[in-house]
This record gives C-alpha cells, sequence and structure tokens, in this order.
C-alpha cells in the first residue's frame, strides 16, 4: 500500500472501532458468547461488530429518567436492517417481514430512505431468531445494512416495470443485485453466528449456545483486516429518473441515455451527507462526476473505487473517513489516476450528464408488461403501522399482498410500491386503499408527497432532536396555512448524519438539540446540488412561521416556473435572511 500516512490512510495509528475490526478475526468478536449470556445487552465492542451483520444497538431514549429514578438499566432493544437492492421483494417475503415484525419486534416495520425494512424494539433473545428466520424463511439478509462495507445497493425500484424503462436494455435492479452480492463480507461469520442451526442451540431465556470454535478467520479480498474506513453507499440512477438522488452517495452510477435507451454510465464518486454541528472540517457533498462507462466496465471502476477508498480513506478520525473526505484531500485528477493505476486501466471521462427527474412513483400507472399495473402508496415516513383513528398502513397493505400476490418495491422516499396488478384487480385493489385510508397521489397534499423524516427519537442514540414524531406537525401546519399544492421537498432529520437526506432537499432541518434545528434552503428540486443554512438555530415552534413566509417570498418572486431550490440558490442566503428580518410575521 503506497505511501499511505500521506493519504491519511495510516495504518499504525488505529481508532477504537478499528482496532476492534482487526482483532474480530473476520467479524466474529465476542458475539457467540453474548449471545450465550443472559445478558440484554451487547457490549461495546460486540455492538461495532454486530453493525457489519445489520444491526444497531439502541434503547428507549424515554424511559431512561424513570428507570434511572428506579434504579434500573436501560430499556435496551437492537435495531435489524435488510437489503433489498433496488428496494423489491416478493409477496411471501412481505408477508414474512410483516409476521416477524409482530413476533419479534414492536409490531411495524420502518421502509427506510436505502430501500430496505428495519425492525425496531427487537429486544435481544429475539434478535438470533430473527435474523435467522430472515435468512432461512425469506432468502433475506441483513449482512452489511450497517457498518464499515458496502451498505443495501440502491436503484430506481421501476426499472424492470415502468414503461420509460422498457427499451433502455439496462437491468439496473439486476445490475444492483450483482453488486450487493459481490460486495457482501467474505467469511463464515454471519452464516455461524446467526444462520448455521447444526451449531447453535437456542434455550427457553432467549440465549444461544454454540458447538466448537466458531472462528475461521479469512482476510477478506475486498475489504482486508480493516474493512473500510467508514460506510461506503452505491446507487444506480438514470438521467431520467434520480429518486435514488444519485449525487449523494459515495458512488452513484447515472445511466444516460438516448431515444430510451441506456448509451453509457456516469460515474460520480465522493457524495455524502453527513456532518457536525460546529465543525467546518465536516460537511455534506454531491458527488463529483469522474468517468464515463459501459456496462462491461462497472464493476472494474466500482472495485478500484472501494478498493482506493479501503487503502487511502483516513484511518485515525472517523469524522474524517468517508470517500468524499478522501477525493478532497488527494483532488479529482489524482483520485481518477489511482483509479485507473488500481483497476489496471484508465476509463474514458465524464460527460457531465444531468438528471431531468425525480419521480415519486406515487398513484397509478401502467406497466411494458401488458395487463399489469403498479401503485405507488404513501406512508407517512415509511412506518408501516395502524395508526389510530388515521392510516391503516400495516393492515391494509397485508390485506392487498395476502389477496393480490403483488410485489413489493420499496422507493427511496420511503414508500412502498405494489406491482403486478392485473387490470381487472385495479378497482378491488384501489377499493383496499381507500377501505384502509392509505393514500396514493390523489389524496395527499402536493407538497408532503416527497417529504422524509428518520426515525430520531425514541430509539435512536444520535438523534439530538424529534424527527419522524415531530415532522407531520409541520407538514400539517403548512397544509393547513395554505400551501399545501406547493411542490416542494422538504425533509427533517434528528441529527447532521443526514438518514432522510435532508442536506440534498430544497428545505432541510436538521436537529440541533431538543426543539432546537438548523434550517437549510437552496438545495436542488433534482437532487444534484447541497442546500446552505439560512438559520443556524430556529425553534420548532418557529418553524411552520418561517417556513410559511419562505414560501410566500418564493411565490411572489419565482421567475416563471421556477423551482424554490433554484429561487433561494438565486436569491442567496444573505438576502434571504435580510428579508425575513425585514418581513412583518403573519
Amino acid at each position: 500500500m503506497a505511501n499511505l500516512i500521506e493519504s491519511k490512510g495510516d495504518l499504525t495509528v488505529l481508532s477504537g472501532t478499528e482496532a476492534v475490526k482487526v482483532s474480530s478475526g473476520g467479524l466474529y468478536g465476542n458475539i457467540a458468547e453474548e449471545l450465550a449470556s443472559p445478558l440484554d445487552h451487547f457490549s461495546e465492542d460486540t455492538v461495532t461488530l454486530l453493525k457489519h451483520h445489520g444491526t444497531y444497538q439502541q434503547d428507549n431514549r424515554d424511559s431512561r429518567r424513570d428507570r434511572k429514578k428506579q434504579g434500573l438499566d436501560k430499556e435496551y432493544y437492537v435495531m435489524v436492517r435488510t437489503k433489498f437492492p433496488g428496494g423489491r421483494i416478493t409477496a411471501e417475503q412481505y408477508l414474512l417481514c410483516d409476521d416477524l415484525c409482530g413476533q419479534l419486534g414492536q409490531h411495524d416495520l420502518r421502509a427506510t430512505s436505502r430501500q430496505g425494512f428495519q425492525f425496531h424494539g427487537v429486544v435481544k433473545k429475539h434478535y438470533r431468531p430473527l435474523v435467522n428466520k430472515l435468512n432461512l424463511l425469506g432468502q433475506m439478509t441483513t449482512q452489511g445494512g450497517c457498518g464499515d462495507v458496502v451498505r443495501a445497493v440502491m436503484a430506481n425500484p421501476v426499472a424492470d416495470i415502468d414503461p420509460q424503462y422498457k427499451d433502455c436494455q439496462a437491468d439496473l435492479i439486476g445490475m444492483a443485485t450483482v453488486v450487493k452480492e459481490r460486495t457482501i463480507p467474505a467469511g463464515n461469520a454471519y452464516f455461524d453466528l446467526f444462520i448455521n442451526e447444526e451449531k447453535a442451540t437456542v434455550h427457553e431465556d432467549g440465549s444461544v449456545s454454540f458447538k466448537g470454535d466458531l472462528r475461521e478467520e479469512v482476510v477478506d479480498p475486498l475489504y482486508g483486516k480493516h474493512y473500510l474506513p467508514r460506510k461506503f453507499k452505491i446507487g444506480f440512477a438514470t438521467d431520467f429518473d434520480n429518486s435514488i438522488d444519485v449525487y449523494t452517495q459515495d458512488l452513484g452510477i447515472m445511466a444516460g441515455t438516448e431515444n430510451g435507451r441506456v448509451t453509457g454510465y456516469e460515474i460520480l464518486a465522493g457524495g455524502g451527507l453527513g456532518f457536525s454541528h460546529g465543525q467546518e472540517k465536516t460537511y455534506a457533498r454531491a458527488g463529483s462526476p469522474v468517468a464515463h462507462v459501459q456496462e462491461a466496465d462497472l464493476w472494474d471502476i466500482i472495485e478500484a473505487i472501494i478498493k482506493v477508498q479501503r487503502d487511502y480513506g483516513e484511518r485515525t478520525d472517523r469524522k474524517q473517513a468517508r470517500l468524499k473526505y478522501t477525493l478532497d484531500r488527494m483532488g479529482i485528477e489524482a483520485f481518477q489516476q489511482k483509479v485507473y493505476e488500481y483497476a489496471g486501466r484508465e476509463f474514458p471521462k465524464p460527460r457531465n450528464i444531468k438528471p431531468t427527474a425525480q419521480p415519486d412513483y406515487l398513484g397509478w400507472h401502467k406497466q411494458f408488461q401488458e395487463g399489469f399495473n403498479y401503485v405507488g402508496v404513501w406512508i407517512e415516513n415509511g412506518r408501516i403501522r395502524d395508526f389510530e383513528g388515521g392510516h391503516q398502513f400495516r393492515s391494509g397493505l397485508r390485506a392487498i399482498v395476502e389477496r393480490f400476490h403483488c410485489d413489493v418495491r420499496l422507493t427511496p422516499h420511503h414508500n412502498v410500491i405494489l406491482g403486478y396488478i392485473r387490470d381487472e384487480d385495479v378497482d378491488a385493489v384501489q377499493a383496499y386503499l381507500d377501505e384502509y385510508n392509505i393514500p396514493t397521489d390523489r389524496n395527499i397534499p402536493t407538497i408532503r408527497r416527497q417529504e422524509m423524516a428518520c426515525p430520531a427519537l425514541p430509539l435512536c442514540p444520535l438523534a439530538q432532536s424529534e424527527a419522524e414524531r415531530a415532522f407531520p406537525q409541520v407538514m400539517e401546519g403548512l397544509v393547513a396555512a395554505g400551501y399545501g399544492d406547493l411542490d416542494v421537498t422538504i425533509r427533517m432529520t434528528g441529527c447532521p448524519n443526514g438518514c432522510a437526506r435532508s442536506a440534498s432537499a430544497e428545505i432541510g432541518l436538521v436537529g440541533k438539540g431538543p426543539e432546537r434545528y438548523t434550517l437549510s434552503v437552496a438545495g436542488d428540486y433534482l437532487g444534484t446540488r447541497i442546500n446552505e443554512t439560512l438559520i443556524p438555530t430556529i425553534k420548532f415552534a418557529e418553524l411552520v412561521p418561517t417556513l410559511s413566509r419562505l414560501l410566500d417570498l418564493w411565490q411572489e418572486q419565482r421567475q416563471g416556473d421556477e423551482k424554490f431550490g433554484d429561487w433561494s440558490h438565486r436569491v442567496g442566503v444573505e438576502k434571504l435572511h435580510e428579508m425575513l428580518a425585514l418581513e412583518p410575521a403573519k
């Protein structure tokens, strides 16, 4: 590994996380011993390794204070995350996930912004049975759902059914599946710990004992002993469909088309949305075009970029470890040359292709398969649950999938698509959607169609503010104030990590403490531009009045059909700040 210290990939001074990975023996660590323990939670080092198997440890932050007063420890859970390339699953897989969230979770499924499911509220004794059943009964993996490896590979979820894709002659979801398979960590740790029934005995108290020594250390040919410095996100888009926000990926692949047919793939590197409040050396970044290749070259350049990040990414400061920082330290040209070196050849220069649309897929659409349709349904912040007196997402989706055996796709906006609905069944499916109060495109305000909020409190340990539980109040407030018909992307995250991609929205709200947020504007509606901070700290109670004033200014001053993000970018945050200060509150 050439000149690692200069490249910030110094392996002689490791952070705590790096040391845990190296000593884990191929991601085994002490996981087996701790699964065998009756304790209700895992140790810090084991939590680090469990991330690579698709799991985060959490606790109920709502109950912390009362439990502490009672002399009790935290109320621990784990969150388990699946990987569905392109968000596509079968009816049987969906129904199994629904069953398992009721049997082993908190009776809901959380569709993610990376097109997977998260099972929340899973107690430790239910953890291995959940992962085991997902794999053995449903052929669904959680491996690499989290951790310092390639995460879930995104793709446009209708790429195999929407008429726009009929003549593309490219299987984007298939490509995403191949990349997912080639980037799963090597070795047997995941199989031995969670799937192999011959070596495991599950006891009544939920503990698991294993026969023999499980460790069979394998040096991963892609990741090495250290794995990657941080998480690595990959996504496939097209120039006419940027629903996956391809510029926010560590490695984005955007298909360029002519007359409906794919002519090549623009490679974007260095996207990423996470940052830390008050630390200027951390920042959100849109991906930079680095090459334009043909399908036959895709894996070669993907593998080369992953390996460059493996060897040149920061290993001592995790806040500087994403590919975006590696690329900025090296510079675009040096980065390209290093990729060429690792691939063993050069690649054509980028063509600076830009996306033209970011569809949400809501509503009814004809498939290019004759006699079939798909319908995109809106799920409030991805939470598939029955809300008392409101949307009956879980019951309704189950009823439809059971009766009509439609397949399911999770969208990058954490909504759901039901596919392969026969022409003769369209009215019946719509009747179910109406009965269970599940919106499509016709009964949801336009301003809410592309909204997103991350789960945040009470379970996410990183949340600084509410998001999923608070964001509906903001959006309902804007609708009540008369802004429901406006087409603006507004997203909220409870911390700066950006799980709901708030930094690439036209309006982004980022948690900054209890009932405090950063308000940013000037993102691009099509997802090509990072937004800018307008108000560094704003109280939750001020969000609706402030956003209302901004939306009024936009409607008064926009040029033609100018989008809010383009208008606020043109005016600039300094001028907007002045306007807000002079504008009388309503």
